[in-house]
């Protein structure tokens, strides 16, 4: 695809108008420079706050700006809001971006830069570094809580497709670092858009897409643009026991699935996939576990979290979770968090309370929100 745009900046939203907003003031001043460039696409998924108002205001505000707005009627789901956005963007590149994350300054020139040194026909995917911070809401200082630029590495390299395809990389669910080649996101959207739907409801379809276009065209590369270019406050949601089994074991399982039965899915690479799933339950493991040991050990009913844990998962795995899930209840959290710290020290030695200090505030601070992680429907 070529024309004179060459990204497109897609928004999927919903019923988030003040963080839209925020994020629009970020960067349509840095936007304003690159408007034969660029386009920004925004597709708000049936929201019933003042959204069309906010984006109005920009259009009014920014009229050099070719700025794109799609509402749908109702709320189709976060998958379904994802692919809705992309299919209206017409950029040789498309840059997905959360709509509560922003742009570090001069950051939106740093990437047309780079897609202008890095426009190949065999770029498919690049991924770009963020940093998250921490914010004390009664100082509104920034702490940063974790980022991932590579002092070790060159500020451009490419990624081992395995790490693509299998979902490896770090980092790589998180939507507002991906940066599409338009080309062929637009094929996969066309020809196997039936395999693509089997997808929504698992809150991550960005991921099926760009693995899917990797098995599909076997030339295509992975590049890393290894700069902090995103920035992120620590998103604050109220987590149930029945949340985290959601996202992290049923819909990561199913998602697991889906990639193995991908048609163009090959022995090189299913492996990996099978290997991930594996880790889902020591991983949901680790979640109870921190929940409890941060006295947020949140969940409806008892016999509500048994039931999604017999239901959707192996029967193997469902004994392993009422145990676990069991015992919980009559560990005192200040034993957990000794072994933590015991894991802290033996793992990172002296800069062990540093680590803690990062993570216990974390842990405390995000799970006091009241936006629930999985609230839009499936």
């Amino acid at each position: 695809m070529k024309n004179k745009i060459l990204l497109s900046f897609a928004i999927p939203t919903y019923n988030r108008a003040n963080s839209l907003k925020e994020l629009l003031n970020n960067f349509l001043p840095q936007a304003k420079e690159l408007k034969d460039e660029i386009e920004i696409c925004i597709s708000s998924n049936g929201s019933t706050d003042n959204t069309r108002e906010v984006v109005a205001g920009f259009k009014e505000k920014y009229p050099e700006l070719i700025i794109k707005y799609n509402e749908n009627e109702k709320n189709l789901g976060v998958d379904a809001n994802i692919i809705k956005v992309m299919e209206m963007c017409e950029g040789d590149f498309i840059w997905t971006f959360s709509d509560d994350d922003y742009i570090v300054e001069n950051g939106l020139n740093e990437i047309v830069s780079f897609l202008k040194r890095n426009n190949g026909e065999d770029v498919g995917l690049a991924v770009l570094r963020v940093q998250s911070f921490l914010v004390d809401k009664k100082t509104g200082e920034k702490k940063v809580f974790t980022g991932n630029f590579d002092a070790n590495k060159p500020e451009v390299f490419k990624i081992d497709r395995s790490e693509i395809i299998g979902l490896g990389f770090k980092n790589i669910a998180f939507i507002s670092i991906l940066v599409f080649n338009n080309k062929y996101l637009k094929k996969i959207l066309a020809e196997d858009m039936d395999y693509l739907r089997q997808g929504i409801g698992i809150s991550h379809i960005h991921m099926i897409i760009f693995s899917t276009m990797f098995l599909k065209y076997p030339h295509l590369n992975g590049f890393v643009f290894n700069k902090i270019i995103v920035n992120q406050d620590m998103p604050e949601y109220r987590y149930f026991i029945e949340d985290k089994f959601t996202l992290h074991y049923r819909l990561q399982r199913k998602m697991n699935s889906l990639l193995l039965s991908n048609k163009y899915m090959n022995k090189e690479y299913a492996p990996l996939i099978v290997q991930r799933g594996k880790g889902l339950r020591r991983d949901f493991i680790a979640d109870m576990a921190v929940m409890r040991a941060f006295k947020n050990f949140n969940y409806f009913s008892y016999f509500g979290c048994l039931k999604l844990f017999f239901k959707n998962s192996s029967f193997i795995d469902a004994l392993i979770f009422f145990s676990v899930f069991s015992m919980l209840f009559i560990v005192p959290p200040v034993f957990l968090i000794f072994l933590y710290k015991m894991f802290l020290m033996i793992k990172f030695g002296k800069k062990w309370k540093n680590k803690w200090e990062i993570t216990s505030s974390a842990a405390y601070s995000i799970s006091k929100g009241t936006r629930r992680r999985n609230e839009q429907p499936h």
